[in-house]
């Protein structure tokens, strides 16, 4: 029964550190102010921001999966891939620490018969090629900016993740590693990392491409929105700051990040514009980059429980 309960107690801890911080945000920050400046915004330059995080987060996204399953010899229509996505959206605000992801496995082993784990490994890797785009759109913003921060370890850890990437030895080393500690170990491991290791060179390019594209977007809505709220920021900090925002709201203690998300944008262009007016382009970011693709994922969300249970 604690086993059973145990997912639903970490997602209501999440919205009840969501909910917390939000409520001390806007004790601190005058509500109606924040209220006042998000009404009074350039509405042309929202309606763009949706645009392009619809555009990338739900089309450019599912081509970028399709792709990656293509890649390991798994032939699904854009359509299907496109609401298998969709779907899964909402179900991430209900299921704890990202777990909503392995459902698109269970789906596709259930509907299409492919192996759970192969498509866990689509789905590694495509987080995998996130980060490594979120590091190089970072230290080109430290390149073109005169911020300082330590450049090391995001340098090595594109050097890392670049290397584990192209080279099959280092994905070897952990399957390896993996066995020497359960032979068990050794079979999953080379399961998960089956895309690695069999998508060409040439794919891993077009994919780490299409990962720039698709992360570079927020660093673009960012930029509109904080033009939308009247607030001059350099491109340069926003391709700094940004990735650093989108790496640590994405720790799975919060529902989608909410609360944690506007915090950092407070704190880290603090010195560009008023708490009140980052406050609400905080929110306007929740809200372009993170709601409206859950609420447009509530189309496809019964087509996508009925995967599972056989009805529609």
């Amino acid at each position: 029964m604690r086993i059973q309960k145990l997912p639903w107690i970490k997602t209501i801890i999440a919205f009840a550190v969501s909910a917390s911080i939000l409520w001390i945000l806007f004790n601190r920050i005058d509500a109606g102010e924040v209220a006042s400046l998000i009404a009074g915004c350039d509405l042309r330059l929202i309606v763009l921001a949706v645009l392009i995080s619809l555009s990338v987060n739900i089309l450019l996204g599912a081509v970028k999966w399709r792709s990656i399953l293509g890649g390991l010899g798994h032939a699904l229509s854009f359509r299907e891939v496109f609401s298998i996505r969709s779907g899964c959206l909402p179900l991430k605000v209900i299921f704890p620490l990202k777990s909503s992801e392995l459902l698109k496995a269970f789906y596709l082993k259930k509907t299409e018969g492919i192996p759970a784990s192969r498509v866990a490994s689509s789905i590694i890797l495509d987080k995998t090629l996130n980060i490594l785009a979120l590091l190089a759109i970072f230290l080109a913003g430290l390149s073109a900016s005169d911020i300082e921060i330590p450049r090391l370890f995001p340098v090595s850890a594109l050097l890392f993740i670049t290397l584990f990437l192209f080279w099959t030895r280092a994905q070897g080393v952990v399957i390896k590693l993996a066995g020497s500690m359960h032979p068990k170990l050794r079979e999953l491991s080379g399961q998960l990392l089956s895309a690695f290791s069999e998508i060409k060179a040439g794919k891993k390019l077009y994919l780490i491409a299409v990962s720039l594209v698709y992360q570079m977007s927020e660093a673009v809505n960012v930029y509109i929105l904080f033009k939308a709220m009247s607030i001059s920021v350099p491109f340069a900090a926003i391709l700094v700051f940004v990735p650093l925002i989108m790496m640590l709201d994405s720790i799975p203690i919060t529902t989608m990040g909410l609360g944690a998300r506007e915090a950092l944008m407070i704190l880290l262009f603090k010195q560009y514009g008023p708490e009140s007016a980052l406050l609400g382009s905080g929110v306007l970011v929740s809200f372009v980059e993170h709601i409206i693709p859950v609420l447009f994922g509530l189309f496809f969300v019964r087509h996508f429980i009925s995967g599972f249970t056989g009805h529609e």
